[in-house]
């Protein structure tokens, strides 16, 4: 779980600097889908961290794998907010809405919820 750990650090680290890389080049819509998606991270990392060290301060074993299925996600997530993958028209409320980010964001709650549920039962 320690190298999990640090390893969400490094991806921190990039999501804090890509948005700033993205936008010094002709890329500004990109840069700036790269800032939201270093935003949307911060929003989950606490909890990610506390339940992290909580599991390995309990030694819940089975949340290795709800946690790398967090990292994943959020890797996955930050591919598809920062490219602009699947992004639907906008919208008369000037949304723009992208179903599979939404979806990767899901399940990267739902493994959120998957080490909490693994801590309170063990």
């Amino acid at each position: 779980m320690i190298v999990l750990i640090l390893t969400v650090c490094v991806l921190y680290f990039v999501q804090l600097m890509l948005p700033i890389f993205l936008s010094r080049s002709e890329r500004s819509a990109a840069g700036n889908r790269a800032a939201r998606a270093a935003h949307n991270l911060r929003e989950s990392l606490p909890v990610f961290f506390v339940l992290a060290v909580l599991s390995e301060i309990g030694d819940v074993e089975s949340n290795l794998v709800w946690a790398q299925g967090w990292l994943l996600t959020r890797v996955a997530f930050l591919f598809v907010y920062t490219l602009g993958i699947n992004l639907k028209p906008v919208d008369e409320f000037g949304r723009q809405a992208q179903p599979f980010r939404s979806l990767l964001w899901l399940i990267s709650i739902v493994c959120l919820v998957g080490m909490a549920f693994n801590i309170g039962v063990s």
